[in-house]
């Protein structure tokens, strides 16, 4: 099987995305950034048509230039000029950089080609450790600290979040994993000692469960979030601040973090059909020494009266496990695929 180029794409129910579960020394092993095309705002970049050429897809680019499309039989990939938000086949991912238009084509950071589309899109390049045995789940919160509140219906986020780690604990068990939680009672976790728990029983995969608030009511929806690659913003900024450039444990695993949150959104959307919010990127202080892949799921919003009333609800907290669940058995199924293709 050629593992170079062609895209490894829809082999289970839906595309295929990438991995990176290398430690640091692994890391020389991986594919180098792509040679850049252009440089746009000081930062390297790579035509979309380029992009497409590589990956064995079509281009398409709107008659205006303002949008560019990669497909194939299966999957749709659409950029938008000055856009960060990328749609694979329709479900939101937040890129590093905004698509930039030059000289009449669409133009896309080597950063976020190398640490999206690619892993996304063609993930036997990428080495490492492709296994998963042991899961650690990680309740937000806990104790002192009880995470956002919703007082008119009496919830905690740390009652909440534990209560979605069992669930999320038993459905996984029963598949055959190892799990452990980082707090199985209402008690206060500091925030490195989780990633430190994780290392210590050597998890091959980090889930950290949260809910979320904001100051608007009428915000809600589901967002999934892996450690931001080195040299990149957060998604919740568009500049570089001097933490952006440093490399930090997780970021050894940054393409197989990205398959397992975006197969972890895709589900959690397709199972309880509420806003996607998209696979997003931030550095959480309880993922900065974590040395296994790592997600963090905001299962929606306290602050949301509605959202929150479905939260409450037993049978909602039933699917939003068996939709983590079901994220991470495809995860795992892709990693068979790639280590044993025949």
């Amino acid at each position: 099987m050629d593992t170079t180029a062609r895209p490894f794409i829809f082999l289970l129910s839906a595309i295929q995305l990438a991995l990176f579960l290398s430690a640091f020394s692994l890391l020389s092993a991986d594919p180098s950034l792509p040679r850049p095309d252009a440089t746009l705002f000081k930062k390297p970049y790579i035509r979309l048509g380029k992009v497409a050429g590589q990956l064995d897809m079509k281009y398409q680019l709107s008659k205006d230039n303002q949008e560019g499309v990669l497909y194939s039989r299966w999957t749709r990939v659409r950029f938008k000029k000055d856009s960060r938000l990328l749609l694979l086949n329709n479900y939101k991912i937040y890129l590093g950089y905004a698509v930039a238009l030059h000289s009449g084509q669409l133009y896309l950071s080597t950063q976020d080609y190398h640490k999206t589309v690619k892993p996304l899109l063609t993930p036997q390049v990428f080495t490492g450790n492709r296994k998963l045995r042991t899961i650690v789940i990680d309740p937000g919160h806990g104790g002192k600290n009880p995470g956002c509140i919703n007082k008119s219906l009496g919830m905690l986020e740390k009652d909440f979040t534990l209560d979605l780690a069992f669930r999320l604990k038993t459905l996984l068990e029963r598949r055959g994993y190892r799990v452990f939680l980082t707090r199985e009672s209402d008690r206060t976790v500091e925030n490195q000692n989780r990633a430190f728990f994780a290392n210590k029983v050597k998890a091959d995969l980090f889930v950290c469960l949260h809910f979320n608030s904001v100051q608007s009511r009428s915000v809600k929806g589901i967002e999934t979030y892996t450690f931001t690659p080195r040299n990149q913003p957060s998604t919740a900024r568009s500049r570089l601040i001097d933490e952006d450039k440093k490399l930090f444990p997780p970021n050894a695993h940054d393409a197989w973090s990205t398959l397992v949150g975006f197969y972890v959104q895709r589900q959690l959307i397709k199972t309880m059909g509420w806003v996607d919010r998209g696979l997003k990127r931030a550095r959480f202080s309880m993922m900065i020494d974590l040395q296994c892949p790592g997600i963090l799921v905001e299962g929606g919003f306290f602050s949301n009266y509605e959202e929150a009333r479905r939260i409450k609800t037993i049978s909602q907290r039933i699917q939003l496990a068996e939709a983590i669940a079901n994220g991470i058995l495809t995860y795992h199924e892709t990693l068979n695929r790639i280590t044993n293709p025949n």
